[in-house]
This record gives C-alpha cells, structure tokens and sequence, in this order.
C-alpha cells in the first residue's frame, strides 16, 4: 500500500518546529491568494479520454467554462465507421449544456480520432506531435464501466489505455497535470474505512496487460479461471482499476498527477444546470429513468446500508481542483482523493426510497405505465415480484412489438428487462455492504482552495441536500432523456391522483380476478378464503 502523506497543522514540541510550520502556512496562504482554479487552465491545451461519455461531456463544458482563455481542448474519439468524428463532436456541443458559448469557443473542442489501447493511440505523426508540443494537461476518464465486461477486454480498455496515456503524459514537452478519474469501487475487495491510498493488487498490471495480449492465453479461459484471477473482487471492472491505480503509482512518481475516486454518478447538482442527466443510461441513471416511468419497482438490499451517492458536477469540480492541485504545488508521490458522500452526509437505502417515491409525487412525469413507486426487497421476494411485476408485463409487451413492429428499435421490452436486472444484481454486491470512504485528503485540499474556487468549484457534499438532490435529477430525467417539460403543472398532479385512484382500483380488479378463478374451481366458500390468501400475498409482495 502507497502511503501519501498529508499536511498537518497541529502543535509542535520544540519553537522551531512551530517556525516551520508556521511558515509553511504562510507559505500556503500566499500560495492561496494567487492561484486559481480558472487562472491554472488558462492558456493550458488539454487532452481528455472518455469525453464524449456522461462525466466526459460534463468535464468538456466545465473546461470551457474555467476560463474564456483556456486553449484547445483535444477529444479522442474512436474512428467508428459511418460516424463522422467532427460529427460526433458538432452533436455533442449541440447538448443544451453547451448553448450558453459561442462558436468561437466552441471550436476550441477539437476530435483526435484514435483508440485508447494502441500504441500512441493510432496517431498520424503529426497529430501525435502537435500533441506532444502543445499539452499541458491530461484528464484520463475513459473506461469500459460494464461490471460484466470480460476480462480481456476490461485489462485492454481500463489497464492498457491507462498505460497509453501515462506514455503520451510523459512525452509531453510541458506537462502540468494528469487526472485520472477512478472509482471508489476499485477496492471494494476491502473492508472497513478504506483511505486515500493506492492498494496494491495481487497481481502486476504489466503481467496482466502482457496477459492480454497473448492469444493463446485465452483459450478456453472459463468464468471460473476468470475468478481465480480477480479473487475477492466483485467483477472485472473493479479488479482492473484497481490494476490502474496501482500502474500509475509505478509510473507517475514525482510527476503532478492524481487519482479522483467517485461513487455512485448522478446528475449535476448545480453546474452547468441543474439536474443535468445526459442521456440517463448510463450507471445507476438507468435505474432512476426507468423508475420514473413506473417501470423499475423493486431494489435489493439491506436497508440500513449507505448508497454512497455523488453529483456528476462534485466530481468534475474536484477534478478540477486537484489539477490546479498538482499542478501548483510540488507533489512527491501520486495524489488520491475520494469524491464520495457516505461519511459526511450518509443516505441509506431506506432513505433512498423513501425519498424517490417523495420526489416523483411532487413533480410526476407526463406519463407512466405504471404508478412510480419502489420498495426494498431481498431473497426469493426481490425474485418473485421482479418476475411477476417486471419480467411478465415485459414478456406481455414484447407480443405486440414482435407481431406490429412497434416499441424499442434494437432490443424487446423483455430484453431490455433482462439486461436491466443482470445488471442490478451485480450492483446489489455495493448495496448490501457498508464501504466507508476516508475523506481527509480532499478535506485537506479544499481547506488550500481560494475562497471564490470553494463556491465554484465545491465538491463537499455534506453541503448537499439529498431530497432537493433528487427533485432536481427526476426533473432532469424528465426534461433532457423525456422531453417533457420541465414545470410541474396543476395537471400533472391531476394526472397523479386519477392514476393514483387507477392504481388502487387495480387491486380491487386483481382481487375480483382472482377470486373469479379460485370461486370456479373450489366453490365460494373455498374460492373467497384462497383468493383472500393469494390477494393478501401479492399486496404484501
């Protein structure tokens, strides 16, 4: 385990121990008054990985918006065929986010078309050259983030392209910082408070990327070989960024980078809007846009547990900090820091729900298929409601779709659903174990930030009031993934109640249904005491 060292601030046995400490305040102090967050990016040339994503996109507006001097914002963009790069980059500053700039600077956001595991990326020459004459600073956020990713291809995207951005950061003519943007996840192998350090991993990154390489090591390699690899891992996408983390502990020592830990990915809390989803797929995202519409229902877990949960601008904006950070203060060893919620302003799973429901009470969407609603669940229960609440109406759906050729362009309402609940179990794993986040470095650097970038740039989230927190993702969902509007309106809340009396008046219809076929085959007498039992159990269900 890399052991950073922290700054402290207390007492001292002897005076000059005192002078020294005093002086080094003073030093930042000085430091504080003349160095900004927007100050630090302007004139700087960045190259960032994963931009066209989520936190990408958000990242992209942000650095635009440090400073109106900030230089060219370089975005790898994955050479797709059919799909133009500068195309893809003219749709991505079309997002409502980036209306707010001219063209002027929105032409500093230039596509470099180029894949994160090659060697320099597949850059021509010259390309790979103006990049090693102009950068200044790397912001690394691209990863495949699908906890079912194969091994292979989760060491070549998340380890080698880590590798492929360490080498173009140290080719680099002037490099001021390098952000890596992490997850808190990456040791979640671990119990207990997990700190603000590297945690070295059973495995050598370089073994393992030479692993994925080698053909014939994959041959015949089964999910049992694939657990004897990641252990106490819960999935690959854990195991192999932790397999990052610790690459950049060998290879950025001494250089100005850091690794930014976040947990759970939300929409924006503030900037650059409120409620700001993007297209409300991606991660846990996914789980609150089908909830809106009363399609998800259910989650598993203790309800006890902390959802340790995080505004997508929290994480850009500490981001931001920690590349001014480590590029205006001398770092001996890689910098971490968490971007976490759980120890300052901890929400648990109870709470979670309740809040949700609260929220989509107050601001329903224009339409549902079913009133939103969602209970905690586990075992055989969570199983059962979720097939016969979720997999049967799916299954119902996908017949009309499958004999009209209505409903979802690519996939079925049932493979949707399918999909949707793989992808839940492996995250009920986070939600069924209490992970404590340590939080004193960032604490330490946010106490260094001037007073103008701690209102701008705040990533303390026991500032964050998590009902208000959700009212404004739901409308985000709502108004960006929906398009619907984003005021609630006397008629939605009249929608609301009609549905709501609909909702109650389904049970009546699904007692009189039951009771229909119970009276059929055992008699009143029977039938009435059965379908009473098998209602009662469905209500509670």
């Amino acid at each position: 385990m890399a052991v950073i060292s922290e700054h402290g601030s207390g007492g001292s046995s002897s005076g000059s121990s005192n002078e020294e400490l005093r002086l080094k305040d003073q030093n930042e102090k000085n430091l504080q008054n003349i160095s900004t967050v927007p100050e630090f990016f302007a004139h700087k040339n960045i190259f960032v990985t994963g931009g066209t994503g989520f936190l990408g996109t958000v990242l992209i507006e942000e650095l635009l918006d440090t400073h109106p001097d900030i230089g060219t914002i370089y975005v790898l963009v994955r050479g797709k065929r059919k799909f133009d790069p500068n195309e893809r980059i003219s749709r991505l500053l079309q997002k409502p986010i980036f209306q707010k700039f001219n063209e002027k600077s929105l032409a500093k956001v230039v596509p470099v078309v180029g894949e994160l595991s090659e060697v320099n990326f597949g850059f021509s020459e010259s390309i790979l050259n103006e990049l090693i004459d102009k950068v200044n600073v790397i912001y690394h956020s691209a990863a495949t983030i699908k906890f079912s990713s194969p091994l292979r291809t989760a060491i070549k995207t998340n380890v080698t392209g880590t590798m492929r951005t360490i080498e173009l950061a140290k080719k680099l003519k002037n490099l001021s910082a390098y952000i890596y943007l992490s997850t808190a996840f990456c040791n979640s192998n671990n119990r207990g408070l997990i700190i603000e350090e590297v945690y070295k991993s059973e495995f050598d990154p370089y073994d393992m990327m030479k692993m994925a390489e080698d053909d014939a090591k994959w041959e015949d390699f089964t999910d049992q070989k694939c657990k004897e690899i990641i252990k106490d891992h819960p999935n690959t996408y854990t195991f192999t960024k932790n397999l990052s983390e610790n690459l950049l502990m060998a290879e950025m020592s001494g250089l100005p980078a850091a690794i930014v830990r976040p947990s759970i990915v939300y929409g924006t809390w503030e900037h650059p809007m409120k409620g700001w989803v993007g297209n409300a797929n991606s991660g846990h995202l996914g789980y609150l846009a089908g909830f809106v519409k009363g399609i998800f229902r259910t989650m598993s877990g203790r309800a006890a547990s902390i959802i340790d949960i995080i505004p997508c601008d929290f994480v850009i904006n500490s981001s931001l900090v920690m590349g001014w950070y480590v590029g205006t203060h001398k770092v001996e060893q890689l910098e971490v820091i968490h971007c976490t919620s759980g120890e300052v302003n901890p929400l648990t799973l109870r709470e979670f729900c309740v809040i949700m429901n609260e929220s989509v009470k107050r601001h329903p969407p224009n339409t549902f298929v079913w009133k939103p609603s969602t209970k905690l669940r586990n075992g055989w229960r969570y199983n059962l409601f979720f097939f016969l609440f979720h997999i049967l109406p799916a299954l119902a759906y996908t017949i009309p779709e499958k004999l009209f050729g209505i409903g979802m362009p690519r996939h079925t309402a049932y493979e949707y659903m399918r999909v949707f609940h793989k992808g839940t179990k492996a995250f009920d794993y986070f939600l069924d174990k209490d992970f404590r986040y340590s939080f004193k470095n960032a604490l330490r650097i946010m106490a260094l930030m001037h007073p103008s970038d701690k209102k701008r740039y705040n990533f303390d989230s026991s500032l964050c009031d998590w009902s208000e927190f959700f009212v404004r993702c739901l409308i985000g969902v709502r108004r960006f993934y929906f398009k619907e509007a984003a005021e609630t309106t006397e008629w939605h809340r009249m929608y609301w109640r009609v549905f709501n009396v609909i909702h109650y008046l389904g049970f009546v219809v699904l007692f009189l249904f039951i009771f229909g076929i119970c009276a059929l085959l055992f008699g009143l007498t029977i039938g009435l005491a059965l379908s009473l039992a098998i209602w009662g159990f469905l209500v509670w269900l």
